[in-house]
């Protein structure tokens, strides 16, 4: 149990960091899941664990793998022309990149 509890924190972790990287609110990712905000709020804080459905809208969401999200291995969706560059460069980079896809909406 306590297991699953560490996973449910990990995860939640990771899905606030990239949505934070992105600049989403927790509205803006549960209408791109098809989920509530009180359960990304729940998932964020460890709180609930995620179903696999759930698992692979999150993703596609935050643009990242669904083995990134659940174990913090494989892409975290930045490109592999970032791989090179400082933080400082990586985040405007992933800036232009976030402010096309919102344009795109």
């Amino acid at each position: 149990m306590a297991e699953n509890r560490k996973a449910a924190t990990e995860i939640g972790q990771r899905i606030y960091t990239r949505r934070k990287q992105l600049g989403m609110t927790q509205e803006q990712l549960c209408e791109m899941a098809g989920t509530t905000p009180q359960a990304i709020s729940n998932y964020e804080r460890g709180e609930r664990e995620l179903k696999a459905s759930a698992v692979v809208k999150i993703a596609e969401a935050l643009h990242v793998s669904c083995d990134w999200l659940l174990t913090g291995r494989g892409t975290d969706g930045a490109p592999a022309a970032f791989a090179g560059l400082s933080p400082e460069k990586r985040k405007i980079a992933e800036d232009i990149l976030n402010l096309c896809a919102r344009l795109g909406r």
